[in-house]
């Protein structure tokens, strides 16, 4: 374990004790505050070691305030920082560039999926003041190889809370009892849970339990037979507070051209052996099919990705309660730069922009029972935020328009970590 704790130091080296300040204004610019359906125009923005501690209208006479690094936010729009609510972190030596490429987009906190041991040293970095997302950590996963007794899952829960992680992952259970095993387990350690919704426990036992935080992928609502038991299993998540992560972006490339995908944002700063597993994976397809197979898989693809659209656009219209991500693990997505694309995918949805910089940048820190601290700008919350040039509210596409974000109240220009990202992936490619 020390191993790899002073790998992860080497790896990071350049990235620790990046200058914070203490002090930041961002001057004139437009909040969009999320916990509030309202902007607010003509605003400064105050922040001391790390916190907001004052918003005021923007005077052109006043004077520049002392001791604050100024940042002008003139005609830019200032965000609660993204939270990729559905992300799996890459193996150690490629996890460099992958906090950049998400840092770069204004992801500013990752829940990760698939928990390990370095995970946790990972964000011990973070908190001791490593330039990166804040993290939210999945307990490794249970599945439906596991079995347990009831004191066996109380002794792997209660570790995994004392470990520090924050949740525990379910992919899949052997059967409803091992699942209320885990429930009870959980509760008794004051543990959530989170993920797939199983089949053989269902929507509606899943949702009663009142302790699930989020269905992953839209689990649950395709198993049930007719739209009123449908619209019931979606107002059992509303009422119990479980959070929907639609996951679209994972859905959606298998609908694209090949050569499409490769042109998407970022993939140059992708793992050389992801592509290659990638590519192996298109040529394999290619060989067993030809042009017209591939049209009639595409256009199949897209009618699924379709009935997704149509049943999150219905999860929403009830008042359900949604995550952002785009689930970046599957052919060529994108980690970070898939974030701008998600939320494009729900615009299609028919929800509205507002809703979705909600569901992006305010949702999951309510999910966490953070809200007071985080997700938000308004006095006394961390300065975890994004600046961008245009604004999001008026084309969900600009949310890429980053112009710099607030991390622990730094500014950090969009330039810098462009070159920070590239240093990161030059440096992964000369091992």
């Amino acid at each position: 374990m020390r191993v790899l704790f002073c790998l992860l130091l080497m790896i990071f080296t350049p990235f620790l004790g990046l200058a914070q300040e203490s002090k930041l204004v961002i001057t004139n610019t437009t909040i969009i505050p999320m916990h509030v359906n309202q902007t607010y125009a003509n605003r400064d923005v105050f922040m001391e070691d790390g916190k907001i501690v004052s918003i005021k209208k923007h005077d052109d006479k006043a004077p520049v305030v002392e001791g604050y690094k100024v940042v002008d936010g003139s005609g830019k729009y200032l965000l609660p920082g993204f939270a990729d609510a559905h992300a799996h972190l890459p193996s150690e030596e490629d996890v460099a560039p992958y906090l950049w490429m998400n840092l770069v987009n204004g992801v500013t906190a990752v829940r990760s999926m698939r928990g390990k041991d370095w995970h946790l040293e990972l964000r011990e970095k973070i908190d001791n003041g490593l330039t990166a997302p804040k993290l939210f950590l999945s307990a490794p996963a249970i599945s439906r190889r596991d079995s347990f007794s009831q004191s066996s899952a109380d002794e792997l829960i209660g570790k995994y809370k004392e470990d520090g992680y924050d949740f525990v992952k379910v992919l899949s259970v052997k059967d409803k009892e091992t699942f209320d095993m885990i429930t009870t387990a959980s509760k008794k350690h004051g543990f959530f849970m989170a993920g797939h919704c199983p089949r053989n426990v269902g929507i509606f036992n899943l949702s009663k339990t009142q302790n699930y935080h989020s269905i992953e992928h839209l689990g649950g609502l395709f198993a049930l037979p007719d739209r009123e038991t449908l619209l019931r299993g979606i107002e059992e998540t509303i009422a119990n507070n479980v959070f929907h992560s639609a996951t679209l972006d994972w859905y959606y490339t298998g609908q694209v051209v090949e050569d499409e995908l490769r042109k998407r944002d970022g993939v140059a700063y992708l793992p050389k052996e992801k592509i290659k597993k990638w590519e192996t994976k298109i040529e394999s397809y290619y060989k067993k099919s030809d042009e017209e197979k591939r049209v009639a898989d595409r256009a199949k693809s897209k009618k699924k990705f379709d009935a997704r659209l149509s049943y999150l656009s219905l999860v929403y219209r009830q008042g359900g309660s949604l995550l952002v991500s785009p689930d970046a693990s599957g052919i060529y997505s994108v980690p970070g730069y898939g974030m701008h694309t998600e939320m494009q995918h729900f615009a299609q949805a028919d929800i509205s922009n507002y809703d979705i910089l909600k569901s992006a940048c305010y949702n999951m820190a309510v999910m966490f029972e953070q809200e007071k601290e985080w997700g938000t700008i308004k006095e006394g919350v961390n300065a975890d935020l994004v600046l961008l040039s245009k604004n999001p509210l008026t084309d969900i596409k600009n949310t890429d328009s980053v112009v710099g974000i607030v991390l622990n109240g730094a500014y950090l220009t969009k330039e810098f970590m462009e070159g920070e990202l590239k240093k990161a992936a030059k440096k992964k490619k000369k091992k």
